[in-house]
C-alpha cells in the first residue's frame, strides 16, 4: 500500500501527542548522545553512497519542513530532540535537555551551542524561538498542532544564546513530543519568506548531516554535510534516492541488489525476499500501530456500541493477519487499540472483555444483535426494530491498497453471514481522505490509528473533541469515527496535567473501559512499518538488536516519527 501519497494533516495529527519519556530504554551500545546514535566501535567503515528505492512515483521539488512531501527533508533539517515513537526513547540533538518548572507551566530548553546552519551562520536559540513564533504567524504551517486552542501555549521566547522558554496558561506535559519534533528553520532566511505554506524551498539550509547535491522528478542525490556538528557522523558520502510508479518495480531493485533500501509493502515477504539471500536480504517491520475499521457513530445503525461490538465479534482478525500480512504484524490487536510496546498501559481488569471482543464467534455477535432488535427475515436480511431490512454498509477502502482490499473482501464476507450487505468502496487519494473527514461513509479501514509510546497519543487524536465535529458533513481533523465522551475528554486532560506515571495510567483506564464499551473502532491488525533491506554493501540499519529509530517511511514529513530517517543516516554505514 502507498501511504506516502495519501498525508495530509489527518495522518500527520495521528502521530504527534503523547508523554515525552527520556531513557526509557537503555542499551550498551548507545552514544552520550541518546540511544538513537550507535557507538559502532571504532573500526566502523567510512564513505560509500546508500541508494534507497522507494515507489512513490514521480516528484516535485519542495523542501520546505512544514508541508508533506516524499522528499528526505529530515536528513537537511532536525528537531530538537528524535522522539521513538516504539518506546519513547529520546535522543539530543539541537537540544541538550529539558526540564518544567513552575508546576509545569514552563518548559525550559537548553540547545546545542555549536552548530552552524550550512551557509555557515551560527545556529543559536533565537532560531528555535522564531521557528515556533513563524508556525503561530501562519496556522496553515503549524502541522504538529503547537498552536491550536487546546494547547495552552501562552509565549515561546529565547533567554540568551542557548535557551528557549515554553510558558503554559495551564499544564501540558503531554505536548513536549510536539515541541521535540518540530524541524527548526534559520530565522536568517525564512523571516524574508511571507508565505511559507507555497514556499517550495529548491536551496534548503539546515543543520543536518546532508545537503541537497541535485533533484529530478525520479531522483534526489544528498551529499555529506562537511561540517556538520555530530563528531563522526554520518559515515557515508552521499544517499541516492530513486523514485519509481509501483511497489513491484522497487521490489525488483531489492531483488536485484541495486538497492539498499527500500519501504513497501511486499506479500509474503520471508518467502519471495529473505529467503532468496538470507545472508544478506533482511526485513524489519515493527509494529507501530494498528490498522483499524473505524465506524461512523454518526449513522444509523453504527450509532449504536452494542451494534458495533456484534461488528467486532463478527470479524476473524486471525485471518485477516495470515491471508493479508502472512503473520508478520502478529496475531490478536487489542481492542482498545494499544499496540505490544504499550501493553502495560493495559488496566488488567479489561482483559476479558478485550478477549470476548477479539474472538471470532458469530452467534455470540447474531445474540448481541438480536438483543437489541435485529433479526434475520426469511431471505437472511438483518431487520431492525423498526421492521426495516439494515441498509447496506458502504466499507471504504483506498484504490491501490491491497490489503485494505484484500480485508475489506474477507470483513463483507464475514458480516454478510450476519445479514448485514456490506459493498466496499475504492477511493483513490483525496476522494479517500474527503470521505474520512467529512463522515460520507459508513465503515472506513485505515491505518492512522495509534503509535506511540503510550495510548495517549491514539486517544487525543481519534477520540478529542477539539478533532471532532457535531455533524454529518462538517469536517473533522482526527476524530473520524466522531465519537466523543465527557469522561474520555477529562481523563485526557488528567492526563496531559501530570507528570506521575500512575496518574497517567489511571487516567488511560478510564478511557480504555469507555472505549471497549462503546467501541467506536475495531482493531484489525497489527500495523508494522515495511522497511527491506539489502546488506550486502550498507549495514547498520534499525532493527530488533538495534532499535535506535522506529524504521518509519523516510518519506514522511512532518510528526512523531518523521526523523526516523535522520536517524538512520546518522548510523549506516559500509559493510
Amino acid at each position: 500500500m502507498n501511504r506516502a501519497r495519501s498525508i495530509s494533516i489527518f495522518l500527520v495529527l495521528v502521530m504527534l501527542v503523547g508523554l515525552f519519556v527520556f531513557g526509557a530504554t537503555t542499551y550498551s551500545f548507545v552514544q552520550a548522545y541518546g540511544p538513537g546514535i550507535v557507538n559502532w566501535g571504532t573500526n566502523v567503515k567510512y564513505g560509500g553512497t546508500l541508494k534507497e528505492v522507494m515507489p512513490w512515483g514521480p516528484q516535485t521539488l519542495n523542501f520546505n519542513p512544514f508541508v508533506p512531501t516524499n522528499l528526505p527533508t529530515h536528513a537537511i533539517y532536525e528537531p530538537l530532540f528524535y522522539v521513538n515513537m516504539l518506546n519513547g526513547d529520546t535522543t539530543n540533538l539541537l537540544g541538550t535537555s529539558y526540564k518544567w518548572e513552575d508546576n509545569n507551566l514552563k518548559l525550559v530548553i537548553t540547545t546545542r551551542s555549536d552548530v552552524k546552519w550550512s551557509d555557515g551562520i551560527p545556529f543559536t536559540a533565537k532560531d528555535v524561538a522564531f521557528t515556533f513564533n513563524y508556525i503561530k504567524e501562519y496556522p496553515a504551517i503549524d502541522g504538529y498542532g503547537i498552536w491550536s486552542k487546546t494547547s495552552n501555549v501562552q509565549s515561546v521566547k529565547a533567554s540568551g544564546s542557548d535557551t528557549v522558554i515554553f510558558t503554559f496558561s495551564k499544564p501540558n506535559v503531554a505536548l513536549l513530543p510536539y515541541i521535540a519534533s518540530q524541524p527548526i528553520i534559520p530565522e536568517h532566511i525564512w523571516s524574508q519568506i511571507k508565505d511559507p505554506s507555497t514556499y517550495t524551498n529548491p536551496n534548503p539550509v539546515g543543520t543536518g548531516p546532508f545537503l541537497l547535491k541535485s533533484f529530478s522528478p525520479d531522483k534526489v542525490v544528498l551529499v555529506k554535510n562537511p561540517n556538520y556538528w555530530m563528531t563522526g557522523r554520518p559515515y557515508v558520502d552521499q544517499v541516492d534516492v530513486t523514485y519509481v510508479v509501483s511497489n513491484t518495480t522497487a521490489y525488483l531493485y531489492m531483488l536485484k541488489h541495486e538497492a539498499d533500501w527500500s519501504f513497501l509493502f511486499a506479500p509474503d515477504p520471508v518467502k519471495t525476499f529473505v529467503d532468496k539471500d538470507p545472508s544478506v536480504n533482511k526485513i524489519w517491520w515493527p509494529t507501530y500501530s494498528v490498522n483499524a475499521m473505524v465506524l461512523n457513530t454518526q449513522k444509523y445503525p453504527l450509532n449504536n456500541p452494542i451494534f458495533r461490538r456484534a461488528i467486532s465479534i463478527a470479524i476473524n482478525k486471525d485471518e485477516l493477519e495470515k491471508d493479508v500480512y502472512f503473520g508478520t504484524g502478529g496475531y490478536n490487536p487489542n481492542q482498545a487499540g494499544l499496540i505490544p510496546s504499550q501493553y502495560d498501559w493495559m488496566d488488567p481488569s479489561l482483559d476479558a472483555t478485550n478477549t470476548y471482543l477479539n474472538t471470532y464467534n458469530p452467534q455470540e455477535a447474531q445474540k448481541l444483535l438480536a438483543s437489541i432488535g435485529f433479526v434475520k427475515n426469511s431471505s437472511g436480511q438483518l431487520v431492525g426494530p423498526d421492521g426495516k431490512v439494515v441498509p447496506t454498509l458502504n466499507l471504504v477502502v483506498c484504490a491501490g491498497c491491497t490489503d485494505f482490499i484484500s480485508m475489506g473482501t474477507i470483513i463483507a464476507q464475514e458480516l454478510g453471514q450476519l445479514g448485514i450487505s456490506v459493498s466496499v468502496s475504492q477511493q483513490s487519494g483525496g476522494t479517500y481522505m474527503g470521505s474520512i473527514t467529512t463522515g460520507t461513509y459508513d465503515m472506513v479501514i485505515y491505518w492512522g490509528i495509534g503509535g506511540g509510546p503510550t495510548p495517549y497519543y491514539e486517544y487525543y487524536t481519534n477520540l478529542s473533541p477539539a478533532f471532532s465535529a457535531p455533524k454529518l458533513g462538517e469536517t473533522v481533523i482526527s476524530d473520524i469515527s466522531r465519537y466523543t465522551n465527557p469522561i474520555i475528554t477529562e481523563a485526557l486532560n488528567e492526563y496531559a496535567s501530570t507528570t506521575n506515571l500512575q496518574a497517567q495510567k489511571q487516567a488511560i483506564y478510564k478511557i480504555e473501559r469507555v472505549f471497549l464499551d462503546e467501541m467506536p473502532y475495531i482493531s484489525l491488525t497489527n500495523r508494522t512499518n515495511f522497511n527491506i533491506y539489502n546488506e550486502s554493501m550498507i549495514t547498520g540499519f534499525p532493527s530488533n538488536a538495534y532499535l535506535y529509530s522506529a524504521g518509519g517511511s523516510p518519506g514522511a514529513a512532518i510528526g512523531l516519527g518523521s526523523s526516523d530517517l535522520l536517524m538512520a543516516l546518522l548510523n549506516v554505514h559500509l559493510k
